[in-house]
């Protein structure tokens, strides 16, 4: 698997997911760590050697995404930032830009350049 992006990814009962697995070439990880579920806020890879961790990435909420109006109140009340990062235009244009960078890239960007490129 050439890469695995995950968005607010919050731990479950008998799962793993903050280490990533050798067979992912690259990991990135947006989170947000405001109430009663938030995200992990580190994945680190199981084989340094294999697997380049290309950031974890933190958002922090003080009004929610428009989006997020679609979602029912309780969820908007109760687990507000998990509900914003879901429903933030900016999260997801993001993670389009590291599928389009790795579906084209053709050796010529490096990991540390398209991380850079994620920050700006």
């Amino acid at each position: 698997m050439a890469l695995t992006i995950q968005v607010d990814g919050v731990r479950k009962h008998h799962q793993e997911d903050s280490v990533i697995p050798a067979n992912v070439a690259e990991a990135m990880n947006f989170y947000q760590s405001k109430g009663i579920i938030h995200g992990r806020s580190m994945i680190v890879a199981g084989d340094p050697s294999r697997t380049h961790i290309l950031d974890n990435l933190r958002f922090e909420y003080d009004k929610e995404p428009v989006e997020s109006r679609a979602y029912p109140w309780h969820d908007r009340v109760f687990f507000k930032g998990h509900t914003s990062i879901e429903c933030d235009p900016h999260v997801w244009s993001q993670v389009e830009k590291l599928i389009d960078a790795r579906v084209s890239r053709s050796g010529t960007a490096s990991q540390a350049e398209v991380a850079r490129q994620l920050r700006n």
